[in-house]
């Protein structure tokens, strides 16, 4: 008998070709992000957390996912057993066979397409998934600031304060504000993240701040210096900048400003950096 090389359903179920003598072992397992339960989309930021190469995340995919269980290396792959059809059953992969069925998670490779998160963490609630509900521009102000600093010293507990601006209570409190109230009803004084937790909130905010610029381009405009790499843009002073320019100097208006929806102040962000790309057009020319 030999077995077929097909992946599709996680529950291994099988099915008997009488005629070739052929036994065809079949499993599910993701193909996106989206179709990863909350269970499996830790696992997958787990990997990430202690796995520098995606074909060794992959693989561990594959073995966690599909239910096997590695009993020993052989001359050709691996020798395995799983459950099919409520039954313990040995099967062996080639290297090549394992190597094509990883390929399914090759969606792991495109963070920009990762349009999901953790729902929970530290007994938080997640905010909307974009931030365009929800979460005042103060709060993704706070998240920008500890997403920089992460990026410029990747010291990875500057994740666990970004979690604290994207996570909140069940009243819709942030973390970061210091009196949010977690599941237990216990005040969330700061928060610590697991290692996982870490690569999913990083990803998520990635993810976010992707989109933002796709829907904002005159505000998150990137210039290219001279030798073709993008231009270090200080957010921070930026949106001082800007956040003057939206108070008009007025800073008895500021409390208003950043109490705005966070999209709805990025709007206005916007529309003013188009106005003065349109401006600086018409300098130009005279």
């Amino acid at each position: 008998m030999k077995r077929s090389r097909i992946l599709r359903t996680a529950q291994a179920t099988s099915s008997t070709d009488e005629k070739s003598r052929t036994v065809n072992i079949s499993f599910t397992a993701p193909t996106s992000w989206r179709e990863l339960s909350q269970g499996q989309l830790l696992t997958v930021f787990d990997l990430m957390a202690i796995e520098q190469e995606p074909t060794a995340v992959k693989t561990y995919m594959l073995i966690y996912f599909c239910g096997l269980h590695v009993i020993k290396h052989t001359r050709f792959g691996w020798k395995f057993w799983t459950m099919v059809d409520g039954r313990k059953r040995v099967i062996y992969l080639t290297t090549s066979e394992i190597q094509g069925f990883t390929r399914q998670f090759d969606f792991i490779d495109q963070v920009e397409d990762m349009d999901c998160r953790l729902d929970a963490v530290c007994g938080l609630h997640a905010a909307d998934p974009l931030l365009q509900q929800g979460v005042t521009f103060n709060e993704y102000l706070h998240a920008e600031k500890y997403y920089q600093l992460f990026v410029d010293t990747k010291d990875m507990e500057y994740i666990d304060n970004l979690a604290q601006w994207l996570y909140h209570d069940s009243h819709g409190r942030a973390a970061g504000y210091g009196d949010a109230v977690d599941d237990h009803g216990k005040v969330v004084e700061d928060v610590t993240l697991t290692p996982g937790e870490r690569v999913g909130t990083l990803l998520w905010f990635v993810h976010v701040k992707r989109v933002m610029a796709w829907a904002f381009p005159h505000f998150f405009k990137r210039t290219v210096v001279e030798d073709g790499q993008p231009e270090h843009v200080d957010f921070m002073e930026l949106y001082n900048i800007q956040l003057r320019a939206l108070t008009g100097g007025d800073v008895t208006k500021e409390s208003t400003v950043l109490s705005l929806e966070c999209w709805r102040a990025l709007t206005e962000l916007d529309a003013k950096a188009r106005e003065a790309e349109e401006l600086e057009k018409i300098r130009n020319k005279h």
